[in-house]
């Protein structure tokens, strides 16, 4: 049986450890997080929790790094069969810095099989592609047809959202500066997403947030019923460090529309330092 690697870089939130036993390689390229003068390596020992509060403390901007060439470079060289899910090329320099690695792994080993798929996604996105790439690698298809797979799929996926603070998207430019003025109404929440084409856009605004978490049950909800894909449709949540809103919208989600293929689970610190302290993404 061909033995896969599946890459990831760190604006997904699984790990190397959430694969232990599984019949392929699992990496993650971890991007690099400067918040202040405190600098960060988004790899698997970072401490989310620290990240935050940092955030948190501070009138500066947050910034990212993408992993540098060099680290796909070695990642490419010393594995086979690779798929690589990597963050939209849209809010990111990340697949760029691995189509550089890709094409000088190439040139000297033109027979190596490396596939990189564009997202056109972030956060939980790239969570979701990563374990769907695990399914086609279990269901015994061969590399080619995980490409094929995975190409199709990848436009069907969804990726919602609300935040608490959108200042981070908006300051490195991930958002449109207009929101800000929405913004300044006190207690407006925005439901946000992606918009298919690896951009964000906005779908709707509430004022507050146990609002905003039912609008944004109720995108998700209209999303799934028109897509026709049956209610045991697999939907991912992600949070930083707020299991009570993601228990919350998985209720609303179990309860009003009857979807129980959920899980939850918390970021890892790029998606922590853009969606900002308590913030809720969503998968599906």
């Amino acid at each position: 049986m061909t033995k896969f690697t599946i890459i990831a870089d760190s604006c997904c939130n699984l790990y190397e450890r959430d694969f232990r036993g599984a019949g392929f390689n699992f990496f993650v390229a971890p991007l690099q997080l400067t918040v202040g003068e405190k600098h960060f390596e988004d790899n698997q020992d970072l401490n989310t929790r620290e990240l935050v509060d940092a955030i948190n403390s501070t009138k500066q901007c947050p910034k990212s790094a993408c992993p540098s060439v060099e680290t796909f470079k070695q990642l490419f060289e010393k594995n086979d069969n690779i798929i690589a899910v990597l963050l939209s090329s849209k809010l990111s320099g990340t697949y760029q810095s691995a189509l550089a690695a890709y094409n000088e792994v190439i040139e000297k080993s033109p027979k190596k099989k490396i596939f990189l798929l564009d997202s056109l996604s972030a956060c939980t996105g790239l969570d979701f592609l990563v374990l769907k790439v695990r399914e086609l690698i279990e269901s015994g298809f061969n590399f080619e047809e995980v490409v094929s797979k995975i190409k199709d799929f990848r436009p069907s996926h969804r990726v919602r959202f609300l935040l608490y603070d959108l200042g981070n998207l908006i300051k490195n430019g991930r958002l449109n500066k207009i929101v800000g003025k929405i913004l300044g109404t006190a207690g407006i929440k925005l439901v946000c997403g992606d918009d298919g084409n690896g951009e964000i856009k906005k779908y709707g605004m509430s004022l507050g947030i146990r609002r905003g978490l039912s609008a944004l049950a109720d995108l998700i909800g209209s999303d799934i019923k028109k897509d026709n894909r049956g209610l045991d449709r697999k939907i991912m949540i992600s949070h930083v460090h707020n299991v009570q809103d993601a228990e919350f919208l998985s209720n609303l989600l179990k309860t009003k529309y009857n979807l129980t293929n959920i899980s939850i689970s918390p970021m890892r610190g790029t998606s922590c330092l853009y969606a900002a302290d308590k913030g809720i993404v969503a998968a599906y």
